[in-house]
């Protein structure tokens, strides 16, 4: 099973990366290029329910707005 892909592991992988680009050359920066923009995307990702309550939120009153039951 692989671990999920958090803002930990692509921030230690970047360091990696850098690491390797100043010892080894440019040659791995597509590697950085894309570690990076997946951190980017990973931060601006917002989750399925977020969205959907703002959606519903420009519909309707905030108070009508109904909430994930709890446990």
């Amino acid at each position: 099973m692989t671990a999920p892909i958090t803002e930990k592991r692509l921030l230690d992988a970047i360091a990696v990366v850098s690491e390797v680009i100043i010892l080894h050359g440019a040659k791995y920066a597509p590697l950085l290029d894309r570690l990076e923009q997946e951190l980017e995307t990973l931060r601006l990702y917002d989750d399925p329910v977020s969205r959907a309550r703002r959606h519903l939120a420009k519909l309707v009153p905030v108070q009508e707005v109904p909430q994930s039951p709890t446990s």
